[in-house]
């Protein structure tokens, strides 16, 4: 299938790893032109060598950290001035501590909802009013799981999923008439940097290995394992494509059948 991605202008915010490279390295083989937003130059960097080397259009690298006011309309405007427009809209930035909840400080709620969430929000506003004066534009938000349904064990990142839910559904009705579109994707467990980082802090908190971790989640799914970057890549991919038409405030679950709902 075509998904008329070709020559669109995406925007990625934490675009240097996990599911913003692996969304990265899809558009890029969908022949669009991307721009890639993060605060590390070498992990972008690595990137654009995997693009390259794949024999696609190279990205662009802006570097940036979203906790920062200015610091999203800054990396929009650069973004413009050098493509011309911004057609898709892939917020991927930002990662939460997990732990007990009697022992997670002030500092981790803050650090939480400052780059996951309202590093979003910094996005948005500097985005949408491109996509206004456009009068077409797609939004994709990767938030997680656990907004639906929370972990014990990772509250802080629970919370500010919840929040960019909320976000998704609330703002795709004020937008929906200037052609712009906002959806979210919901990965459940994946296996990307963040999640082997996060396994990692709650085997040194529980005394157990990585390993014996991880099982306690993967128990819980009934594919019986992780999900891939790529895997959950895909689902961006395909919101962020007329592909997905007459589709607008919705959320995409990837969890492997975790959640029971109907």
């Amino acid at each position: 299938m075509d998904l008329g991605l070709k020559d669109k202008v995406v925007m990625i915010t934490g675009g240097s790893r996990g599911l913003g490279a692996a969304s990265a390295r899809l558009f890029c083989a969908e022949g669009a032109r991307v721009a890639l937003v993060a605060r590390s130059l070498e992990r972008m960097k690595t990137v654009v060598e995997e693009v390259k080397h794949a024999g696609h259009a190279v990205p662009l690298m802006h570097v940036a950290d979203l906790t920062q006011e200015r610091a999203a309309d800054d990396a929009a405007e650069a973004i413009l001035r050098q493509l011309g427009r911004i057609d898709v809209l892939v917020s991927c930035a930002g990662a939460s501590q997990g732990g007990p909840f009697r022992d997670i400080s002030d500092s981790v709620w803050r650090d939480s909802f400052e780059l996951k969430f309202m590093g979003t929000v910094r996005a948005l506003r500097a985005v949408l009013p491109i996509m206004k004066r456009q009068q077409s534009g797609r939004v994709v938000l990767v938030a997680g799981n656990t907004g639906r349904q929370p972990e014990p064990r990772m509250l802080p990142g629970a919370t500010a999923n919840a929040a960019l839910l909320a976000l998704t559904r609330g703002l795709a009705e004020e937008v929906a008439p200037d052609g712009i579109v906002i959806n979210a994707v919901n990965p459940g467990p994946t296996r990307t940097e963040r999640w082997t980082s996060l396994m990692s802090s709650l085997a040194t908190r529980s005394g157990q290995s990585v390993e014996q971790v991880e099982a306690g989640y993967i128990r819980n799914i009934p594919l019986g394992r992780l999900g891939e970057p790529a895997e959950i890549a895909r689902h961006i991919v395909y919101l962020a494509s007329d592909a997905a038409g007459n589709m607008t405030g919705a959320c995409i679950t990837a969890d492997g059948g975790a959640t029971r709902v109907i």
